[in-house]
């Protein structure tokens, strides 16, 4: 309920920043004047400028005000924290935690979005989701070799306790190792010949 009223409240305070500047546009707009049949040059192009220009002018604005929001967000799950430390309040620490890590996730989020969004051309994507690619296969071959070496260290503990749960563990992170090179391996191909 409070995720929906801070966002209705920020679309609110968005389209007052962006309304006027849209009504400016279509006011300065030569289609009231104009008969159908007539066009004139740039029309739909100069409204869209128009617009596109007003709104980035309040850019700065809006992302002033979207930082303030989760900075308030982001001191009120710090007190809620303090608050659940001290009550022992179980479902208020949920809470404040989950705010806490989310709101620095979704600030890195929005901003990667913006940077990739306004930087990235169509050939430019096509790198970036190569480079991805590339980067993931780079981390399962890693993440397996990183499971063999735990297994070995797990058999290890194994030989020298002979504690079952650890002969158990090490199989497991095999068989995942195993799996992630086979998975790591063969789905790159398969999905490009898709």
């Amino acid at each position: 309920m409070k995720k929906t009223i801070i966002l209705s409240f920020s679309l609110l305070v968005v389209s007052f920043l962006i309304q006027p500047a849209a009504f400016a546009a279509v006011s300065q707009s030569p289609w009231g004047s104009q008969p159908k049949g007539s066009e004139q040059e740039g029309g739909v192009d100069s409204l869209l400028g128009g617009v596109t220009s007003d709104i980035n002018g309040f850019a700065p604005t809006v992302s002033t005000i979207i930082s303030a929001i989760f900075v308030i967000m982001f001191l009120v799950g710090v007190i809620k924290l303090g608050y659940s430390l001290v009550t022992k309040t179980g479902m208020i620490l949920k809470g404040s935690t989950g705010m806490l890590i989310g709101i620095p996730i979704f600030i890195v989020t929005i901003r990667l979005f913006f940077i990739l969004a306004f930087t990235i051309n169509s050939s430019g994507v096509t790198l970036l989701v190569t480079d991805i690619m590339n980067a993931l296969i780079k981390i399962g071959f890693l993440a397996s070799v990183g499971m063999v070496l735990v297994g070995l260290v797990m058999t290890l503990f194994n030989k020298f306790l002979s504690h079952p749960a650890y002969a158990r563990w090490s199989k497991v992170l095999y068989i995942g190792a195993i799996t992630v090179t086979i998975l790591t391996g063969v789905m790159p191909a398969v999905i490009q010949s898709i």
